[in-house]
């Protein structure tokens, strides 16, 4: 047998025969080791891919979560997070833009533009502080439950899962454009506008449920049951992080 067919162990230190998955001399779980051995590299049409896929069609969820829980990665995942910052920044823009009296003049058209790359700078690390948040949660829960896929693996499952959020933000400010803001617009969340318009997160929030559901069974090997109710974590922690914090402005 030649040694790239087996697998030192970096429980015991043997060489494991190929096609194990527990090491045969004291049962560790070679799992991880073999998905390492297994990837590849990924090129920024790869990523910018994955990042269209994740927001576009749901239908193809399985197959590109099956391919990130073989092969994830994490810049990919910090390009997703900077346009949901960009998206949500444009969605907060609209709307402040829409409830001024001289709404869409030369100044607010510009600002409208350029504000939102700007802006979604600042908005990254808040997005980037519950991309980790909810990825460690998730993972601890995970683990306990029986899960094989490390932590590195977990990141890139959870980032991806919040693709359907940039469409949200962007179908939100396209509405807040047709619609308008509501006459009766105050200061406080619950009688502003934006009560109204965060409901319209929730069905994409589903989605995302349903990605990171996807993903877990393809990386962590969980059965769907725990999969999914796990995945709820994911959608709860962040429509209470980006869409309920106003309450307490």
């Amino acid at each position: 047998m030649s040694e790239s067919e087996s697998i030192v162990c970096p429980n015991c230190s043997e060489r494991s025969p190929a096609g194990y998955i527990l090491c045969p001399y004291c049962g560790f779980d070679l799992t991880n080791i073999l998905r390492q051995k297994q990837r590849i590299g990924i090129t920024f049409r790869e990523r910018f891919s994955r990042i269209w896929r994740s927001l576009s069609d749901p239908r193809d969820s399985k197959i590109l979560f099956n391919e990130i829980g073989v092969n994830p990665d994490r810049l990919g995942v910090i390009i997703l997070l900077y346009l949901l910052s960009v998206s949500y920044a444009t969605r907060l823009g609209t709307f402040a833009i829409k409830g001024s009296k001289s709404s869409w003049h030369d100044f607010h058209f510009i600002y409208f533009l350029i504000s939102p790359w700007l802006t979604g700078i600042g908005f990254l690390i808040l997005a980037l502080f519950g991309w980790i948040a909810s990825t460690l949660v998730i993972w601890l829960i995970a683990k306990t439950l029986g899960g094989k896929a490390s932590l590195r693996d977990t990141y890139s499952i959870v980032g991806y899962s919040l693709g359907p959020l940039i469409t949200a933000s962007l179908v939100v400010s396209f509405v807040i454009i047709i619609l308008g803001r509501p006459l009766d617009v105050t200061d406080t969340w619950l009688s502003s506008g934006y009560a109204i318009f965060d409901m319209l997160y929730l069905p994409f929030l589903a989605v995302c449920a349903y990605h990171c559901g996807n993903g877990l069974q393809s990386g962590h090997l969980l059965n769907p049951t725990y999969s999914y109710l796990l995945s709820s974590a994911i959608a709860s922690n962040f429509f209470a992080l980006f869409y309920l914090i106003p309450i307490f402005l």
